[in-house]
């Protein structure tokens, strides 16, 4: 068993046209899963309003810099990368 992952487009007639390096697959059985690549035209601005929403409400304690710089000067540590 093989895979291929290719794009096309179905035409009016409702027919796949593939490309013609698939030719060698002639009278092979085959699975087809369809994924649509159509994006819905007002699920963009919903979702975009959405996750907008979600991250003002993320209630977290800002960080301070000042202290964890002087937390830093204070560990003279340094990890050795080589032996």
């Amino acid at each position: 068993m093989r895979t291929y992952q290719l794009e096309s487009e179905i035409n009016e007639q409702g027919i796949i046209v593939l490309p013609y390096e698939m030719k060698k697959l002639h009278k092979h059985r085959i699975r087809l899963t369809i994924v649509d690549l159509e994006p819905e035209p007002s699920v963009s601005a919903d979702f975009l309003d959405y996750v907008t929403k979600k991250f003002s409400n993320i209630e977290e304690n800002d960080l301070n810099l000042n202290e964890i710089y002087k937390k830093r000067e204070q560990i003279d540590e340094r990890q050795f990368m080589f032996d």
